[in-house]
């Protein structure tokens, strides 16, 4: 049986070892070779979904920083509050580098008979793949190609006027293993350890009129910096934000996945273990497909549209609310009510288990 991935991206990589192992030979169409710039990008991996992956990748979590508590911080001119998110002994999530993460999985690609890489030259060329018949299935890994732009209808679709900043510290040594999300006057900074002497960052900074310059930046995470004796900063890089979801799941013989069917605030860390539950849904029907000897066909796009379009807009839009929460008590809310609703939330322990729970798993059950 024969499939059709598009991108050369985390999602379709992870997606080519998984249907490879069920014996599908897989075919991976890309414009050209991605450089992968992430150098200062990271990702946490919730513990549910580096399990799973581990069952595909293992010693996955070798390359990952095991994180087992969280410190949100709300600082603005109102309210100087924190609530503390901890799962002890456990782990709440890992973080690791991206291009670390890429190198790992397509060092465990390389020999697999099953996964052929095709270059395209380009992006028209995609569009030939409504007319194929040979492909089981065709999945678009990809967001803003040809296809995407085609076929794909929004729902939603929210610039937030937010610039993400993203850079890696070195530091001087200590335990580290607590991640940090701070509530600031420009917008939600985020500390997230790779290591014990390297820690990620990621600084989402309104720009309504003027834009904030790197010089800026680094002056505002040093006044926010309370826990790192910082000895190197990486160059920025940048990219705008938005909320984005998508009306349809796929098209005709066409599946879309990942970023192209929903783009969130990464404020909760949450963008690539959406995409990873996603293909967990699909793993699960294309697996049950296979045991009860049924056909692999384009009927599963349907199945897995059912299966997650609903929880995926509920959890999108459970994170924006967050975003404009935040946003909303900094100017509108005054200070009392904002001390009393933060008091609530950080003695309710049962909101705070909730919320850790959603955060590992979504809140769609396998």
């Amino acid at each position: 049986m024969k499939v059709c991935l598009i991108g050369n991206n985390l999602t379709s990589l992870i997606l080519a070892k998984i249907l490879s192992k069920k014996n599908f030979k897989v075919e991976i169409l890309y414009l050209k070779d991605p450089k992968y710039n992430f150098k200062t990008r990271s990702l946490g991996i919730s513990k549910y979904n580096l399990n799973y992956l581990d069952n595909y990748f293992k010693n996955i979590s070798k390359i990952t920083k095991p994180i087992d508590q969280i410190n949100v911080f709300i600082k603005n001119d109102k309210i100087n509050d924190q609530i503390f998110f901890s799962n002890k002994p456990n782990i709440l999530f890992s973080m690791v580098k991206y291009d670390q993460l890429i190198s790992f999985i397509k060092t465990r690609l390389k020999r697999n008979k099953n996964i052929l890489f095709k270059n395209i030259k380009k992006q028209s060329d995609l569009l030939f793949l409504e007319k194929r018949k040979d492909y089981k299935l065709i999945i678009n890994c990809e967001n803003n190609n040809v296809l995407t732009k085609k076929f794909l209808k929004r729902v939603t679709d929210k610039e937030y006027l937010n610039r993400a900043f993203t850079t890696i510290i070195k530091h001087k040594k200590f335990k580290n293993n607590i991640a940090f999300q701070i509530f600031t006057e420009k917008g939600p900074l985020a500390f997230l350890p790779l290591s014990d002497q390297m820690t990620s960052i990621v600084y989402s900074i309104e720009e309504k009129k003027n834009k904030v310059s790197d010089k800026e930046v680094i002056n505002l995470i040093n006044h926010y910096n309370a826990f790192y004796k910082i000895t190197s900063l990486e160059k920025f890089q940048t990219f705008y934000l938005s909320f984005k979801l998508a009306k349809n799941y796929f098209n005709k013989n066409i599946l879309f996945l990942g970023d192209s069917i929903h783009s969130i605030h990464p404020l909760a860390g949450q963008g690539f273990n959406m995409t990873i539950r996603d293909i967990i849904n699909l793993d699960l029907i294309i697996e049950k497909k296979i045991d009860l000897g049924l056909n692999i066909d384009e009927n599963i796009y349907k199945e897995f549209e059912n299966n997650t379009k609903s929880f995926n807009s509920i959890f999108s839009h459970g994170i924006d609310f967050i975003y404009e929460f935040f946003r909303f008590n900094k100017n509108f809310i005054p200070s009392k009510i904002s001390e009393k609703m933060f008091l609530f939330l950080r003695k309710n322990k049962k909101i705070k288990d909730l919320s850790i729970r959603f955060a590992d798993k979504g809140i769609n059950s396998y």
